[in-house]
């Protein structure tokens, strides 16, 4: 399992903020984890606002819509 810094690293796109050293393992642990969740929570909200949206699509267009969109 890789380190809680490098997994912020790579949830973060690059070198975590020097505050962030400050924090034990356990907190970057805490924050990593809370980043991911956040991550999976907007994924879904964006994906029921992408079907939601869709309601207004006439439903002979939805399916190609829907692949143009990758939903």
């Amino acid at each position: 399992m890789s380190s809680p810094r490098r997994t912020l690293a790579d949830q973060l796109g690059g070198e975590p903020p020097e505050g962030i050293k400050a924090l034990s393992e356990e907190e970057r642990q805490h924050l990593s984890d809370t980043l991911r969740a956040a991550r999976r929570r907007q994924a879904a909200a964006l994906t029921t606002a992408g079907e939601e949206g869709l309601k207004y699509v006439p439903a002979l267009l939805r399916g190609a819509v829907r692949k143009v969109v990758g939903l």
